[in-house]
């Protein structure tokens, strides 16, 4: 008991305090190794993760284990990126929980280097500096995530940069793949609108139709655990019928059983005698997709349903197109547009760094319809005439929800060959006429047959030379670039080359559709539009009286009208679809837009080529251009992550006169008011000192005294 009592006494005494001290430390690290609170103050909040990452998150459904084979020890800057990795595999820990995994292995063990290995995870060597002396040491720096039973591999992480945009993206994949509807709130909607005016037509395929479509929707059920509903209406003839044809963009069919008079064969000149719709819809909250049937016409003259054999597929394509799931991004071909396996002039470097989001899939639209699945068509600098029934296609694909991103190029840059080549004739520049600048006109965007040049621009340095300035390439700050919009707010000195210049129509903007330029050249830009010449020498900018800013990339989002009004272009064969000389019709042509769109266009596409793109995508350009693919595509939680840690804050530009008040501050400003401040504090202390001098100086007052 006396020695419970001395220790007590020494706990609430003086000497106890160091111990308990170091007590309370130990347990408050202990309890923080679970609760912790992390601020982050960068002003990208570059060390949190992203909504997006945290979304991703949550739709996680199997348990996702990561597996880090990453080397101690290592130099500088690698050290950092280890650690950032642990901070980044904590927060994705809080968010989702149980259903989240990591584990960090000792890479000095041979056998924890042959596991790395069997993931497909390589050694790799940095440079050292020690001693004095720079070495290579070999290292791992890896990861491998396994969800479900697929496995992927992220090798070298060697950098912090766009760290967290590779592992979110690689989940999200994973994801997807094991899962299209996962992480919904609610189901999906599949309906079939089949008119049972039908029936009595003896059109192959159609009495079966219903249960083909309820297999083929169980069967996806089982792979989506049992997130669609299906269901069929049978829409009554007349008011009905048309109201659902408006609403989701069904083509109304109609036939006629009797010849019309003075017609042989019947067909297309006989008099329609009824009409039904036909198609399925897929629907969640207020986003669809439509399914159309087409009648193809047998080997015994009757009429049957085609695409029932591959009507599951038909709708797991259009079920990924509907959640913004799909990794295939629509790539025009056809026209001499750039080659997406040519490194030396085409866009093989922007295939290869939008690859670990998306696909690039070639589509020939004069050939092909546009797959369901595709959401987003990229064009991308084309030569030759697109069709009328090509631009039809185009234009009902964005009236559909469909996303364009056209990069189109005023001029075709044509070198001599031959002699003309070695005297050194300069080339010339036929103007490129595709048919596409009446489509985007129509949504209220008009490109220009000119190039734009710029004061503010990439300026050529050379050992022993004078700079020149490359007038045809704009290099646009900050300030040129749409601080509002995802696309364009965090980036900063993004080249252009030979760019034509964009205008708005007046009227574009409305209630339904908003159009804004993304990117604009400087107010010291002018342009060539006659006797066009490149070469630096060449050129001598003009008045001022002739310059402006000019739009070099416009946006275009919402409702859009049909470029061809309210009547479609007569086109046999459009689409597949039997509507020639047969008993029956079909009318599915959209003058409205259906669904909200998003249209890019970009007067060049030279942007996208080797001149310009880095192989790693880090350059500015590189990212302003897939920004706006991820923004097309729906991914916009994708352009937040790369951009973090990006040193791309550039100072505003001011005049001379402001830069040198600037400078003035810094070098005497803060001694100025260093001195001051020193000044006021000495005045302040002088006057409290006077003040308690005249309180007590008079000594205390007498009794009586007033």
């Amino acid at each position: 008991m006396n020695a419970l009592k001395k220790i007590i006494a020494w706990l609430h005494g003086p000497r106890s305090d160091l111990f308990l001290f170091i007590v309370a430390l130990a347990l408050l690290n202990l309890v923080s190794v679970n609760s912790f609170i992390r601020l982050d103050l960068t002003s990208k909040h570059s060390y949190s993760l992203s909504p997006a990452s945290r979304e991703v998150m949550r739709t996680l459904e199997a348990p996702l284990a990561v597996k880090v084979f990453f080397s101690d020890n290592l130099p500088a800057p690698y050290n950092s990126a280890g650690r950032y990795l642990e901070d980044l595999l904590v927060e994705y820990k809080g968010v989702a929980g149980r259903k989240f995994s990591y584990e960090s292995f000792d890479m000095d063990k041979a056998d924890n280097q042959e596991l790395a290995r069997s993931y497909g995870i390589p050694m790799a060597q940095v440079q050292e500096i020690k001693d004095n002396e720079v070495g290579v040491k070999n290292a791992y720096m890896g990861l491998a995530l396994i969800y479900s039973d697929s496995i992927e591999v992220i090798e070298n992480v060697a950098m912090t940069d766009g760290l967290e945009y590779r592992l979110t993206t690689t989940i999200g994949k994973m994801i997807a793949r094991t899962n299209t509807l996962s992480g919904l709130s609610g189901k999906v909607k599949v309906t079939l609108y089949a008119s049972s005016s039908f029936a009595p037509l003896g059109i192959g395929g159609f009495r079966d139709l219903d249960r083909v479509l309820s297999d083929a929707t169980a069967e996806l059920n089982r792979k989506n655990l049992d997130r669609i509903e299906y269901s069929r209406v049978d829409p009554a003839p007349g008011a009905d019928t048309e109201t659902i044809a408006a609403k989701y963009g069904l083509q109304v069919v109609s036939w006629s059983t009797k010849p019309a008079s003075g017609s042989a064969s019947g067909g297309a000149s006989a008099k329609p005698d009824g009409s039904g719709v036909l198609g399925v819809v897929l629907e969640y909250g207020d986003r669809f997709r439509t399914v159309p049937f087409a009648l193809s016409q047998t080997l015994f003259g009757g009429y049957g349903i085609a695409g029932l054999d591959t009507l599951r597929d038909t709708l797991e394509a259009n079920l990924q197109g509907l959640m913004a799931n799909s990794p295939s991004i629509g790539y025009v071909v056809g026209h001499g547009e750039k080659a997406l396996n040519d490194d030396r002039e085409g866009a093989a470097r922007l295939a290869s760094i939008v690859a670990d989001t998306y696909e690039f899939r070639e589509v020939n639209t004069a050939k092909d319809v546009i797959p369901a699945d595709i959401t987003t068509l990229v064009i991308n600098g084309p030569r030759s005439a697109f069709t009328e029934a090509e631009l039809y296609r185009i234009d009902q694909f964005v009236l559909r929800g469909g996303n364009l991103f056209l990069l189109l190029d005023p001029f075709e840059e044509i070198r001599g060959e031959g002699s003309m080549a070695y005297y050194g004739a300069p080339p010339s520049y036929p103007p490129i006429d595709t048919g596409l600048e009446g489509i985007v006109k129509a949504y209220g965007i008009i490109p220009g047959k000119n190039y734009v040049l710029d004061k503010a621009c990439y300026v050529s340095r050379r050992q022993g030379s004078p700079e020149v300035p490359l007038y045809y390439v704009p290099r646009l700050a900050k300030e040129s670039l749409n601080r509002k919009n995802p696309v364009s707010r965090d980036l900063a000195d993004v080249i252009f080359l030979q760019a034509s210049a964009l205008e708005i129509e007046p009227s574009a903007s409305s209630a339904d559709r908003t159009v804004v330029p993304l990117a604009t050249s400087s107010g010291e830009s002018w342009l060539m539009a006659d006797n066009i010449n490149l070469a630096p020498y060449a050129m001598e900018a003009p008045g001022p009286d002739k310059m402006a800013a000019r739009n070099l990339a416009v946006l275009a989002e919402g409702r859009f009208e049909s470029a061809f009004g309210a009547t479609p272009p007569t086109v046999s064969g459009m689409d597949g679809k039997a509507t020639g000389a047969t008993a029956f019709s079909a009318k599915d042509h959209l003058a409205k837009s259906l669904l909200p769109s998003r249209v890019i266009v970009i007067g060049t596409s030279a942007i996208t080529g080797p001149a310009v793109i880095d192989r790693e995508g880090r350059e500015p350009v590189a990212i302003f251009v897939r920004n706006a693919i991820d923004y097309l595509a729906d991914n916009g939680g994708l352009i937040e992550m790369r951009t973090k840690g990006l040193a791309l804050n550039q100072l505003d530009r001011t005049t001379r006169s402001v830069r040198t008040a600037a400078r003035a501050v810094n070098l005497y400003g803060l001694p100025v008011i260093v001195v001051l401040l020193g000044l006021l504090a000495w005045r302040l202390r002088e006057f409290r000192r006077k003040r308690i001098a005249e309180r007590y100086a008079a000594g205390p007052k007498k009794t009586g005294e007033a």
